[in-house]
């Protein structure tokens, strides 16, 4: 009778290992999967989305807003301010490399990784002057443009 009672305790601890495996193997802590990139054609992701170029060879993943002073929607600013957007670039055989591009100013807003030009084209919603932006609202606009 006590064997009995014991069986379904080693089927309780595989169903969550099962279920683990099963998320690792689909790459659900890589990010979730974006768009499809076609280069010279704009495209947006969202935080944790990651896209991959038609035919291989590139990922581009949309890692968060680092910094964000724009000026927001409502207020009349001397200075149009900036906001950081921090990307992970894969090109085929190289290792992931983070890149901070920028929406205004002089700073980068291009990436170059072998092959490849990575350009951050935009950044979406635009700032408001009641209330901070949640980090998943974010929209990064990009392009890709072979090199």
């Amino acid at each position: 009778m006590a064997d009995m009672r014991l069986r379904p305790l080693p089927l309780l601890l595989l169903v969550p290992f099962v279920a683990a495996l099963a998320a690792c193997a689909s790459g659900a802590s890589a990010g979730t999967d974006g768009p499809t990139i076609k280069p010279g054609a704009a495209f947006t992701l969202a935080p944790g989305e990651t896209g991959r170029l038609d035919g291989g060879g590139l990922t581009v993943r949309f890692d968060e807003v680092r910094d964000d002073s724009r000026c927001p929607v409502t207020v009349n600013c001397v200075w149009a301010g900036d906001a950081t957007v921090r990307l992970t670039i894969t090109a085929e055989n190289a290792a992931p490399t983070a890149h901070d591009l920028h929406v205004a100013g002089t700073t980068a807003k291009t990436a170059a990784v072998p092959g490849f030009r990575v350009s951050l084209v935009g950044l979406t919603p635009e700032r408001q002057s009641t209330k901070p932006l949640p980090k998943d609202a974010y929209r990064a606009k990009l392009q890709v443009d072979r090199a």
